[in-house]
């Protein structure tokens, strides 16, 4: 799309200081999309977790994880700080709202299956990002020890 929009300023407006500040913009949209779409990210390693965050790299080996949170994102708290990651939001909320609601109001049905009632957070649950990645992070740390 900001490449449309560059070659629309070329091609159609005729007014030189228009064009410049088109395509300033546009650059300054593509470096704020890669900052916050493309280079987030984390990676698990054999030995460490790297968080890549928009303005900031953390390299976390697994020994010094303490605890994950998932309240809204991931939280890695470990020996030096916390460390928030931005690819693993807590999603999923209107899924694990809907399973809990629906699964209460069809446990009595005699052909539905019927689930224990457990208390697991949304954010826990294998439904949202953050949960899935603190699953992985804590797999990976059980086979270390």
């Amino acid at each position: 799309m900001l490449v449309l929009f560059a070659t629309n300023s070329f091609l159609v407006v005729t007014n030189t200081l228009q064009i410049v500040f088109e395509i300033v913009f546009c650059f300054v949209l593509g470096g704020l999309t890669f900052l916050v779409w493309i280079r987030p990210k984390i990676v698990l390693r054999d030995d460490v977790i790297e968080v890549v965050n928009p303005f900031r790299t953390d390299v976390i080996p697994y020994r010094e994880v303490q605890d994950l949170e998932t309240k809204w994102a991931l939280t890695i708290i470990h020996s030096r700080g916390k460390t928030r990651v931005w690819v693993a939001p807590a999603s999923g909320k209107r899924r694990w709202i809907a399973d809990k609601t629906f699964g209460w109001y069809g446990s009595s049905v005699p052909l539905s299956e019927s689930r224990p009632s457990d208390s697991e957070a949304m954010s826990e649950s294998l439904d949202s990002l953050s949960g899935q990645a603190a699953y992985m992070i804590r797999e990976h740390i059980k086979r270390l020890h």
